[in-house]
């Protein structure tokens, strides 16, 4: 009698990171793994999928690239994984088809819309490659209603850099700047659990025995933000961002305010996105201080109610009232729930609960110019432990390529936008001639409105 042969292994993990993140599909339903460049985010990928082919033609998958022009090199290495497996590749659809009847589809995403391509797909395994280079995480987060395939073990998987449009939502998603890496989260909505997997290039043995000197060409890239990111896989600094800022530079031990200093709230509402609201003062040196914040989802009574026990409970103001409150103008908007003697504006809403608006400066430019002069000579700082998502919301913004003077409009940038309106308001000027307007509402003077209001009390001198 002849011995059994086992069947040669035509690719398996590489023992450290990808193994683990590899080895997680039955317990993590959406894994993100990378952070360093040359980490064998491509293999991870690829690798995921091949390894429950063995459900046959129940398991049914497809791999995205943002672009068409960036599939050569995913397909190419495919081949040589899937090709000794026996799959056979389907060039005119862009498949991989399995012994067994598995099916792997290579596509591209250009857009936020064209998911809706996919919306009839019924499937047991998503994959995105290079997840932070799409615009924001909505083709992403669209996709998961199709992972509906008769699979066991079906999920998320994707890979990714730092750095791209899409840095501040994915770091934010999967907690990388909260949580240790490989700490698994639980979705109280889906209850769906997703978790960060670090990869860094130190643990792509097989690629650096073929290239040892690939490690020393990153530390020779000149820029340490970008060796930071590519090399160390460090997610706190967006390389190319319009602010060259980390967030541990912005953020500052907490402290009361002393009550002289006029205390402000900015926000941003939103309804088809979340509303940010940031606590804010400004000292006698015109320093900005960004206490506390607020983010939330819900009707406009929700988000009233949410900032006006923001600031009622702050204790490094002692819960003291603000002097003004800020929003953008199209909360005066109507909105009609069916009958038109029923529509009503947000601001009536917030009026009604306590909380009168005042409508902030929104000037794009100037309010991403004045911000940029704050940080750039240390005048705006942030309370550690309370301002965090505004602050992330801040590092990384992207440049915007058809005005460079104005930040990318990007998902996730709501924090921004309240800080900005708060900045524009209370950013003091340069007056351009000795009889320049220093009025409110102009784009500062909010000291010279507090102490107009208070004339003759005594608490301004």
């Amino acid at each position: 009698m002849s011995e059994a042969v086992a069947p040669e292994i035509a690719w398996s993990p590489q023992v450290g990171p990808q193994a683990i993140a590899i080895s997680s599909g039955a317990c993590v339903d959406e894994a993100l793994y990378g952070g360093a460049v040359f980490a064998g985010k491509s293999d991870f990928l690829l690798g995921d999928f091949a390894s429950d082919v063995w459900q046959g033609d129940k398991w049914i998958g497809v791999l995205f690239r943002r672009h068409v022009t960036d599939m050569d090199d995913l397909i190419a290495r495919s081949h040589q994984i899937y090709g000794a497996m026996g799959a056979d590749w389907k060039e005119g659809k862009k498949e991989w088809h399995f012994p067994g009847g598995s099916v792997l589809r290579m596509r591209h995403m250009d857009t936020d819309n064209d998911f809706a391509k996919y919306m009839g797909w019924s499937l047991s395994w998503i994959g995105f490659d290079e997840l932070p280079t799409w615009e924001t995480m909505r083709p992403y987060n669209m996709m998961k209603s199709r992972l509906r395939g008769p699979a066991i073990n079906k999920r998320m998987r994707s890979s990714g850099n730092p750095g791209g449009r899409c840095h501040n939502e994915v770091k934010e998603y999967f907690g990388i700047d909260k949580f240790p890496g490989f700490t698994p989260l639980r979705d109280p909505k889906s209850k769906m659990v997703r978790c960060f997997m670090p990869g860094k290039a130190e643990d792509n043995k097989i690629g650096l025995a073929g290239d040892p000197e690939y490690l020393d060409r990153l530390e020779g890239l000149g820029d340490p933000a970008l060796v930071k990111m590519w090399k160390k896989g460090d997610w706190s600094i967006s390389f190319g961002s319009f602010y060259e800022c980390t967030a541990q530079q912005l953020m500052v031990k907490p402290f009361a305010i002393p009550e002289t200093w006029p205390l402000f709230l900015s926000m941003d509402y939103g309804e088809s996105h979340p509303t940010a609201g940031a606590l804010m003062a400004v000292d006698f040196d015109y320093d900005v201080w960004v206490i506390n914040s607020y983010y939330g989802s819900g009707a406009a009574a929700d988000h009233a109610r949410g900032l006006l026990a923001m600031v009622g409970q702050c204790p490094w103001t002692e819960g003291r009232g603000t002097n003004l409150n800020l929003a953008p103008s199209d909360m005066k908007t109507k909105r009609s729930p069916g009958e038109a003697s029923q529509a009503r504006a947000p601001i009536d809403t917030f009026t009604e609960l306590g909380l009168p608006l005042a409508m902030a400066n929104m000037d794009r430019v100037n309010g991403a110019r004045n911000l940029g002069n704050l940080i750039n000579t240390n005048r705006i700082h942030f309370f550690s432990g309370y301002t965090e998502p505004l602050v992330r919301s801040i590092v990384g913004l992207q440049r915007n390529p058809n005005n460079p003077e104005d930040v990318l409009k990007a998902s996730g940038d709501d924090g921004y936008d309240c800080v900005r309106y708060g900045v524009n308001h209370v950013f003091k000027p340069r007056p351009t001639a000795p009889k320049a307007s220093k009025a409110v509402g102009t784009g500062g003077a909010v000291l010279d409105q507090i102490k107009n209001e208070h004339k003759g009390t005594g608490r301004y001198k």
